[in-house]
């Protein structure tokens, strides 16, 4: 197991929201199993995702894709998110 842990800041919460809704098609197109969002409390425009796969190179591919750092500046994030990669070990 793999697990992508992504924070960010956003310029509009509710905007981005629809957009992270709308991509799914692409969380799939990587096989992701899981995914969970929140919240900074007190400052409700940064965000944390976490998203699980299967293997790293399912998880880095996600990571990788253009399509997602394309989407993510199209609905409003804000500078440069924090990625980072985990790998589950035994």
């Amino acid at each position: 197991m793999a697990t992508l842990f992504i924070q960010h800041d956003v310029e509009d919460y509710d905007i981005w929201y629809a957009g992270y809704v709308s991509a799914e098609d692409l969380r799939q197109a990587h096989g992701y199993i899981s995914k969970s969002l929140y919240r900074l409390e007190g400052s409700p425009n940064t965000i944390a995702a976490i998203h699980t796969f299967a293997n790293r190179d399912q998880a880095a591919a996600f990571r990788d894709d253009p399509r997602l750092i394309e989407r993510m500046h199209n609905i409003g994030v804000i500078g440069i998110p924090r990625v980072e990669l985990y790998v589950e070990q035994e």
